[in-house]
């Protein structure tokens, strides 16, 4: 017996109409008639509706016979597959949340201990100042969310770890230039990007080997999101490369010309010379390009570095 020919039984048999089966499962009549004519077969929904109605198993309404493929085995499959693929997710999505907030809250600790030490415990600040005015802390601990949604935790933990090391790397580094420089010209920030530049280097190609050399494969928003990382690290790195050299050219010129501006004051004094701090075009060294950062160091720190040399020499 058909699966058309159980179906047009168990209907009589209970009395029920065309009309009636069709309106029940929200179908035609016509489809109800092609099954019991065999020109269709009801679908799996549609079978499990009937055997609901007539108040018999499906095994009884889908004859053996009649399947190459198990009705009541795939739905029951599908079925599983389904929520175990929800439930994976969920679980999933659990854990990149819990992940998330925990980078959030350990660069939010990272916040507030150097509020303390900065302002309140009255520590030595080279980096702190800027770090807040380019929102360099928000920056990174977006990047370190990047890192753990695409999976890369060790690139994460080394972004953090390196942020941290960065921070007093770059403080106890700061101070020793300043106390050194005779401007007090402050490289905190360079030291810094230098630190987390290459303990983030070092982690990414630990990572990297680790996995065998090459990136899993990504698709949709994993794919998205790893270009876009991609580029902004680009340009992040490139970006402050480029500033970090100017500032660097800048600081050279400014030890400089503060240095030649003292010892022009001094001599200018000892001679018995008045004053006069302003700059002439023999005062500037050959190499010392017009309009470059370490032009632009230089110039402004002469005059500051003269007056200095002829009121220490006057005293």
């Amino acid at each position: 017996m058909t699966i058309g020919e159980k179906i047009k039984e168990l209907r009589k048999e209970r009395g029920l109409t065309q009309e009636v089966v069709a309106s029940a499962l929200a179908v035609s009549r016509q489809a109800v008639a092609k099954w019991e004519s065999g020109r269709s077969v009801p679908s799996t929904d549609n079978l499990l509706k009937l055997s609901g109605m007539f108040g018999v198993p499906l095994e009884e309404l889908v004859d053996a016979k009649q399947r190459e493929m198990p009705a009541l085995e795939e739905y029951a499959r599908r079925k599983l597959e389904e929520e175990r693929t929800r439930g994976e997710m969920r679980k999933r999505v659990f854990q990149k949340g819990k992940e998330l907030a925990v980078t959030a809250a350990a660069y939010a600790a990272v916040y507030a201990v150097c509020q303390f030490l900065f302002y309140m415990a009255g520590v030595k600040n080279c980096v702190w100042h800027w770090m807040q005015a380019w929102h360099v802390l928000p920056v990174t601990c977006a990047l370190t969310a990047a890192a753990v949604l695409l999976d890369r935790k060790i690139t994460g933990v080394c972004l953090f770890l390196g942020t941290v090391a960065a921070i007093a790397v770059a403080n106890v580094a700061g101070v020793s230039a300043m106390q050194r420089s005779p401007v007090g010209y402050n490289n905190g920030w360079v030291f810094y990007l230098a630190t987390v530049y290459t303990i983030a280097a070092v982690g990414w190609l630990v990572e990297r080997k680790a996995a065998g050399g090459r990136p899993g494969p990504r698709r949709g928003w994993r794919r998205a999101v790893s270009a876009a990382s991609r580029v902004f690290v680009c340009l992040l790195v490139l970006g402050s490369t480029f500033l970090a050299v100017r500032h660097i050219q800048y600081g050279m010129g400014a030890e400089e010309g503060y240095t030649a501006g003292f010892a022009a004051g001094a001599a200018d004094a000892q001679a018995g010379k008045s004053m006069n701090s302003n700059r002439s075009a023999g005062r500037f060294p050959a190499q010392y390009e017009f309009g470059t950062a370490a032009f632009k160091g230089y110039a402004v720190h002469w005059s500051s570095g003269y007056k200095s040399g002829y009121g220490a020499s006057a005293d």
